[in-house]
């Protein structure tokens, strides 16, 4: 009984923990922990449901109205710190407008944090069966559940949550500066050497708006220092994100190394400020007020996380691997911008977002 309340207790400090965290980082516009904790709360269902979900956005960046799925109990989720009703209906209209009730039989709202006291009926135009009881869950309602669990499962969430709220804790061994630079600078000569093309002087200009071009794969496998589980998709110990991902190249930065993700849109108001855009949000996205555009994501991963290069493509992917440390939060970026990406037939040059000018416009 004892060993019991102790793992209790910690389940309890680790999600509370994670509730201000979530709550602060949103108060500070750092919307990407958010992404971050699907991870997270995904392995976390599977032990306490017993469910086989996976991350769909993996599969596809920003897919409509769900982030978790467990194809063989026809169980979908969305993870969220949003709790009006307003969004759970967009996120049951988006489910039905998709044809979603017809893959999954149940589609559950994770609150990160708590819930609304109450809600009134949502409309599933009868085609599956949403109430706020059964499919919205928050962190209180979890804990009920985690109580109820047999000892040893509630050891095993006690370690999930552990794991990762304390895999951005560990301090980088320290170097001098002198050591670093020198290390860095032998680390791109040898990264541009083995990566980059030869280009003909036609080709310059391309590749000024479209970096890409200059690299001799398109992509490449970036993996976790601990990942044992390649080509399978696992999460590592300490991570929030997979052990390993299929990334595209775009160009080098002064740091180290960029890639650019699937892209969405942004709204600009007349100041400047700007936000990003939901799929679903139609509301913001056709205010007048507001002007929209495409955006695309940049992950940074600096020289510092590297530790090697492997140029040997696998039978798996035909890519090179990338070997590096998740040295941030969990993560291998140090940073991830958002900007537009260059275009060569338009001549339009890459232009990142002012960081500092991001708000949650309404």
């Amino acid at each position: 009984m004892i060993k019991r309340e102790e793992e209790l207790k910690k389940i309890v400090r680790e999600l509370t923990r994670w509730e201000v965290e979530l709550s602060n980082r949103n108060a500070l516009n750092l919307y990407d922990a958010n992404l971050f904790s699907e991870h997270t709360i995904c392995r976390l269902l599977n032990s306490v449901y017993g469910y086989n979900l996976h991350n769909i956005n993996l599969v596809q960046n920003n897919f409509p109205a769900i982030d978790l799925a467990d194809n063989f109990n026809r169980v979908a989720v969305q993870v969220t710190t949003a709790k009006a009703t307003k969004k759970i209906q967009y996120t049951i209209d988006s489910f039905l407008a998709n044809g979603l009730y017809q893959a999954y039989d149940q589609l559950f709202v994770l609150i990160l944090g708590k819930k609304q006291k109450s809600y009134p009926a949502f409309d599933t135009q009868q085609r599956f069966a949403f109430t706020s009881d059964q499919n919205i869950i928050d962190f209180h309602g979890l804990l009920n559940k985690i109580n109820s669990l047999p000892t040893p499962k509630i050891e095993e969430v006690a370690k999930i949550l552990l794991y990762e709220n304390q895999s951005g804790t560990k301090a980088a061994p320290r170097q001098s500066s002198a050591a670093k630079l020198k290390k860095n600078l032998a680390l791109r000569d040898r990264m541009k050497k083995a990566l980059l093309k030869n280009l003909d002087h036609e080709c310059w200009e391309h590749a000024y708006y479209e970096p890409w071009v200059k690299f001799r794969y398109d992509s490449v496998i970036v993996r976790s220092v601990d990942d044992r589980s390649y080509p399978e998709v696992r999460p590592t110990p300490g991570s929030r994100i997979d052990s390993w991902l299929k990334m595209q190249f775009w160009d080098f930065y002064d740091n180290g190394i960029e890639f650019i993700g699937m892209g969405g849109k942004a709204i600009f108001d007349k100041n400047g400020k700007w936000d990003l855009l939901d799929w679903d949000d139609e509301t913001r996205k056709n205010n007048p007020a507001y002007t929209v555009i495409t955006y695309h994501p940049f992950y940074r991963i600096p020289y510092d996380y590297i530790v090697k290069l492997d140029m040997e493509t696998d039978p798996y992917s035909g890519y090179p691997s990338l070997y590096v440390e998740y040295a941030k939060d969990g993560m291998p970026y140090e940073d991830i911008l958002y900007g537009r990406a260059g275009v060569y037939d338009t001549k339009k040059p890459t232009l990142l977002f002012d960081n500092t000018m991001r708000e949650k416009l309404k």
